[in-house]
Parts: structure tokens; sequence; C-alpha cells
């Protein structure tokens, strides 16, 4: 539980619901749903068990608001970077570099989690959360990239805009592993997120073709 240093206390209402918030969202993106208790979010946070359950019904409903939460920051943080960017291969680069130092939580549990834990309306609410933070920046970079002329229609390629988002998702996800860089130090892992990126990228964008 190296990555537990948050204890501290909280007086104010609103800090303590922010700071459950984001020792629940480390346990959960570090050991999974399941294997994380109120107990223990209440022991890390230094707050009792009630004082959860102050602002969250259940475990469910914690996990809940830190995904929307989580996803949330994520659909205003590639959005700015599609602000502050032009082309196709300057916002690959930078939401791959994004997703490399923001992630390196296991994406696949947290998916498990959200398929097989949650209520079915649950699932669906924070799944158009997902496309929102996730899907809809892809879409844009990508047809904004055709109409720059920068990458080919995906009709070309006997695809569409959403299933060349997914794609290139999927490639971004590949590269994270965060169970490779756990015993990196903070500036050798942020050198091999821009290395990896970097070739993604490069990959992605002229392939390997001779």
């Amino acid at each position: 539980m190296s990555k537990m240093n948050i204890q501290a206390k909280a007086i104010d209402p609103k800090e303590t619901y922010q700071l459950i918030i984001h020792t629940a969202r480390s346990l959960f993106m570090e050991l999974g749903y399941r294997a994380v208790s109120t107990r223990q979010i209440a022991q890390i946070c230094g707050v009792t068990q009630p004082a959860i359950y102050h602002h969250f019904k259940n475990k469910q409903t914690l996990y809940v608001e830190v995904m929307k939460q989580t996803l949330h920051q994520t659909e205003l943080d590639l959005n700015a970077i599609l602000s502050q960017f032009t082309t196709f291969q300057e916002r690959l680069t930078q939401i791959a570099l994004y997703m490399t130092a923001h992630f390196e939580m296991d994406l696949a549990q947290m998916f498990h989690d959200i398929s097989h834990e949650l209520h079915p309306t649950e699932q669906q609410h924070l799944y158009q959360s997902w496309v929102k933070a996730f899907l809809t920046p892809f879409e844009k970079m990508i047809n904004d990239g055709v109409s720059t002329g920068e990458i080919k229609k995906p009709a070309l390629m006997n695809t569409n805009t959403t299933e060349l988002a997914f794609l290139i998702l999927n490639i971004i996800k590949s590269i994270l592993e965060p169970e490779n860089t756990t015993r990196l130090s903070t500036e050798e892992r942020q050198l091999k997120a821009e290395e990896k990126a970097k070739l993604m990228v490069e990959i992605f964008i002229n392939g390997i073709k001779a």
C-alpha cells in the first residue's frame, strides 16, 4: 500500500468528501472493486465508516461517483488537448502521453468491475460518460484529420470513424502496462511513456514498411 500515503483528517465536509473520493479512486484502481472495503477506505482517510456512509449510501455508490469524476476530468483534459494542438499527429501523441501518464491503473480491471459489479442502470450511465470522455474526442480527432487531409477517410479502409476510434484506443491501452513500470521512478516512467507513445504514433502514422 505504498501508494496510499494520503492519511490526513479533513474537517470541512467538502474536503472530507473529496478525500474519500481520492482515496477510494487510488484503491479501486490499484486493487479492484471487490478487494476494497469501506473500512479500508475509512482507515486510510482517518475517518469513521459512518462518515463515509454520511456521504455515500454504500460502496457501489462511492465507486460510481469515483468513476463519474474520473471520466468527467478525462473528458475535460482530452478536449483541452484537442483545443491546444491542431494536427492529427500532435493530438494523437499528446493524448497517448496523457493516457500513459494518468492511467497507470489497470484499465482492464476497471472495465471488468463496471461490467460485473454494478447494476445495469449504473453500467449504462457510466458507458454514456465513457463515450463522452473517450470516444467522442477520438472521433473528433479522426474527423478533423480527415478534413485536413492528414489521414484517409475511414471508408477507404473499409471501416468507419467509431471503429477507428476504438482501434486507436485499444492500441493506446495496450502500451500502458502499469505492472511493467511500477518499480520505476517518476522520471523513468515519464521517459518510458514518451518513448512508447512516440513509437506507437510513428507506427500508426507511417507504418513499418521499408
